[in-house]
């Protein structure tokens, strides 16, 4: 039975059992910590996404030079010949137009071949380019956003955070996404015209995925407790250990002692002398109460002698 161990013994199996217990707390603690810090890394993410595509929201469409790889439009521009210095060759530009889905996709793809651990792409339940077409986790994202109305879906697998961030049609979006018949020409001739459309302004758009990679519990723990925090927790044992054995477990050997002593008649110091009856101390109180015990043993003894050899009382004169 633990309680019949020593008190040093069930002291330690009680601190082993609480340290287990602050442990479990610890990782609940840091688990929750460690899922926010991604949630806010992803939310951050997702701001900067919106805003990139709010900018080429506000202007339509946006132009960059000498890049057909992917674009709606284009148009070339030549300079006139400087007339001024005689005859020479014009200079010609071609420029391609991208609007706010393209440029934010393109911007992903340079996202996810760069460094940063933090990837990203826009996708929707009615996705118009299949480049965009959502995957097993944007697909569920989007199911339930749609049927719940979330604003933001997220989940934790074990080598990665996936968050989701709904996007909403706005009335900038409606020029090419409300119907195919008024779609820009050069929309329909890239995307066709099955799918992409049909949106009305405040419904779910699609959403913007986030992809952050996940470390191990293990090593997140590591990099928060190293060899210092081991070591203040092992200080810490000891210096239970040793002022439970000098506070508690030598006073009460003493005590025990002391009273094994008393019990035989024999002399015993309680080491009463220094303590106060005011003190707080429960070992203290004990010795007191050890020390009160033995002076009434003391006197119940030299009572009951005196009953049992009464004085002898003086002989008459004769």
């Amino acid at each position: 039975m633990l309680f019949n161990r020593s008190i040093t013994t069930q002291f330690t199996i009680v601190f082993v059992v609480a340290l287990l217990l602050v442990v479990g707390s610890f990782y609940l603690v840091l688990d929750s910590v460690y899922r926010n810090e991604l949630k806010s890394q992803a939310e951050t993410v997702a701001d900067n996404v919106d805003a990139f595509g709010s900018w080429v929201s506000q202007y339509g469409r946006v132009w960059v030079r000498d890049d057909n790889k992917s674009y709606l439009g284009q148009v070339t521009l030549v300079s006139a010949p400087d007339a001024a210095g005689g005859p020479a060759a014009a200079d010609v530009w071609h420029f391609y137009s991208k609007n706010p889905a393209l440029a934010q996709r393109e911007f992903s793809e340079v996202v996810e071949k760069s460094a940063s651990p933090a990837k990203f792409r826009v996708t929707s339940h009615n996705f118009m380019n299949p480049v965009n077409k959502p995957d097993a986790f944007e697909a569920k994202a989007l199911e339930r956003i749609r049927a719940q109305h979330l604003a933001e879906y997220y989940e934790m697998s074990p080598d990665s955070f996936r968050f989701a961030r709904t996007l909403y049609v706005k009335a900038s979006c409606l020029p090419c996404h409300a119907s195919a018949e008024n779609a820009p020409a050069d929309v329909k001739t890239r995307y066709g015209t099955e799918r992409g459309f049909g949106f009305k302004e405040g419904e779910v758009a699609g959403i913007i995925s986030v992809r952050l990679p996940v470390r191990s519990f293990w090593k997140v723990t590591t990099d928060v407790v190293g060899p210092l925090q081991i070591a203040l927790l092992v200080s810490a044992f000891v210096v239970a250990v040793l002022f439970i054995q000098f506070t508690v477990v030598r006073p009460i050997k003493r005590v025990t002692s002391a009273a094994e002593r008393i019990s035989v008649g024999q002399q015993a110091d309680l080491g009463a002398a220094g303590l106060k009856r005011t003190s707080r101390n429960e070992i203290h109180q004990l010795v007191l109460a050890t020390e009160r015990l033995r002076a009434s043993l003391a006197m119940a003894m030299q009572r009951l002698t005196k009953k049992q050899n009464p004085p002898t009382p003086p002989n008459p004169p004769a």
